[in-house]
């Protein structure tokens, strides 16, 4: 899944709000096999308040996992929280590897569009391309990311839907409603391949389901301590560390 996955400070932009630190870190598995660890950094308003964030992320393999699948991501983003935590990108940085393919890729957005700097390797047009300056209000993938990673309150957790664009292919993730009990909530949603992928991209796979599990915590605000979904080398888990 394409979406997985230091101290940052906070980006003045003149709007002040109190900031929480993050610091996430997972436990990537793929067949039972450690095959590498997802960290998440970065700092935000506190819940509910209207501030800049700063994120970064990264997907680092384990040596077994280079062997049979060299899959990496190194991403950083900066934008604007909204007080009911929406997250409006304004530039982002994101390099990413599966197999043999990999992309390095720097986008700005202007209003809610995102618009394309640097998009590497270079490759001739394609009749399945799709014009970035039109996916308005799609987010970046560390951000979409963050919104499933992030510790929330149950009444914003899960049962939302939103479009990602990585600079040349068009995503939604899907979320249900959370099915909670006493310590937990359980959340099912997908991954779907919208737009600008090749032939043999929609062929492979279009769908990826994937669930979400939070735990109930201090403050009653619900943790991601596991997740598990569908990859195009196979089912893949994380735990929280």
């Amino acid at each position: 899944m394409r979406l997985i996955f230091s101290t940052l400070a906070l980006l003045g932009t003149g709007l002040a709000a109190s900031a929480d630190e993050i610091d996430q870190t997972y436990g990537f598995y793929v067949a039972g096999l450690k095959a590498g660890t997802i960290h998440i950094t970065g700092t935000v308003p506190a819940i509910g308040s209207e501030g800049s964030y700063l994120l970064k992320g990264t997907l680092s393999p384990t040596s077994i996992m280079r062997r049979f699948h060299d899959v990496r991501f190194d991403g950083q983003v900066d934008g604007i929280v909204t007080p009911d935590g929406r997250l409006h990108p304004a530039r982002y940085e994101g390099f990413s590897r599966s197999d043999t393919k990999e992309s390095d890729v720097q986008l700005v957005y202007d209003a809610g569009r995102p618009q394309v700097v640097r998009y590497a390797p270079e490759r001739s047009p394609q009749p399945f391309d799709i014009i970035p300056a039109k996916q308005n209000g799609a987010i970046d993938p560390l951000s979409a990311a963050y919104l499933l990673f992030q510790d929330q309150p149950l009444d914003t957790l899960c049962d939302r839907s939103f479009s990602l664009f990585d600079g040349r292919r068009l995503s939604r993730l899907e979320v249900g409603a959370p099915d909670v009990n006493a310590a937990e909530a359980l959340c099912e949603g997908r991954y779907t391949r919208v737009a600008g992928f090749s032939p043999e991209d929609i062929e492979e796979q279009v769908t990826f389901p994937f669930t979400l599990v939070y735990t109930r915590g201090d403050a009653d605000l619900y943790s991601l301590s596991f997740f598990k979904t569908d990859t195009t080398f196979g089912p893949a888990e994380a735990a929280r560390k």
